[in-house]
């Protein structure tokens, strides 16, 4: 730079030490991000999540099991004039057809919702396998009035016959519940061959289940505190344990004395059982077997 000023020599080489400096602090820049980027896709790659939500989403993706689905929309019959109140949720369950009670074979639950409101459910929204979903279904709707799985007084239902990959269904809400459902009512005993087995821990579970059904969640169950024996129970609709089950019919009773207080059976807990009517009254419970003795 012959024949300029000092004064600009050592601006401009102020200028190009300046832009090389923006530049590598660019290229800096750019490398972070890439160990930023490269580090949450790796992380994401490992982390793969709860079974049941990747099982899920596996499913979700799966185009057999989608080729089940059946979709269409909720609406309400304009004869109906209640109110959607704040809280209430809308439930979309499939049964096969023909059955009435017991758990559901798939259930989907829509928080947020417009009436009418498309709807798709299939083999993903299966509630113990996806086996069940197949073949003929009755599918039904719930505009449930308190968010609850329980259905209760004034909700409202709607259901229809539809097959597996049935697409354009329309499931109208027609039906306002009236809550005068099914209760059996009756006492639970002691045989007096166990008294010496009676565990400190009293906590009593009482369920049923439709008659001839052997697995899966109870129609309907109830948890007590047994502080003397006899003792009276009552267990109704109140006490169903899925949406839209309906406490009726040919049922088995089965009461559990439990030592640890968990649901789940364990060996040397009390347990009796037997069959008997949705809406039967002083029906005689006896704990008359050791689980595992």
């Amino acid at each position: 730079m012959q024949g300029y000023p000092e004064g600009f020599k050592k601006l401009y080489i102020l200028a190009v030490w300046g832009y090389s400096l923006k530049k590598w602090a660019l290229i800096s820049l750019m490398f972070g991000v890439l160990l930023i980027f490269g580090g949450c896709e790796r992380e994401l790659k490992e982390h793969k999540g709860h079974p049941a939500v990747v099982k899920k989403l596996e499913m979700q993706s799966d185009p057999a099991l989608q080729a089940k689905a059946v979709t269409g929309q909720v609406t309400l019959d304009p004869t109906i004039k209640a109110g959607i109140p704040a809280g209430a949720v809308l439930f979309v369950y499939a049964r096969a057809e023909g059955m009435t009670s017991g758990p559901p074979v798939a259930v989907k639950k829509m928080t947020f919702f417009q009436l009418p409101q498309e709807f798709s459910i299939s083999p993903a929204d299966s509630v113990m396998t996806q086996d069940g979903f197949d073949g003929p279904l009755t599918l039904s709707a719930r505009l449930d009035r308190d968010g609850n799985a329980r259905a209760g007084a004034g909700d409202i239902t709607g259901s229809v016959n539809v097959t597996t990959g049935q697409k354009g269904v329309t499931i109208v809400l027609n039906q306002v519940i009236e809550m005068t459902g099914n209760k059996v009512t009756g006492t639970i005993s002691l045989d007096p061959a166990l008294k010496a087995k009676l565990p400190d821990n009293k906590v009593l579970f009482i369920f049923a289940r439709s008659q001839g059904v052997k697995r899966g969640p109870p129609l309907a169950a109830k948890r007590l505190f047994a502080t003397d024996l006899p003792m009276t129970f009552t267990i109704s609709q109140a006490d169903t344990m899925m949406p839209g089950a309906q406490f009726e019919g040919p049922i088995t009773l089965t009461v559990r004395l439990d030592q640890d207080g968990n649901a789940s059976t364990a060996q040397g807990d009390l347990e009796g059982s037997l069959d008997t009517h949705a809406d039967a009254k002083n029906v005689k419970l006896v704990l008359n077997r050791v689980i595992g003795g």
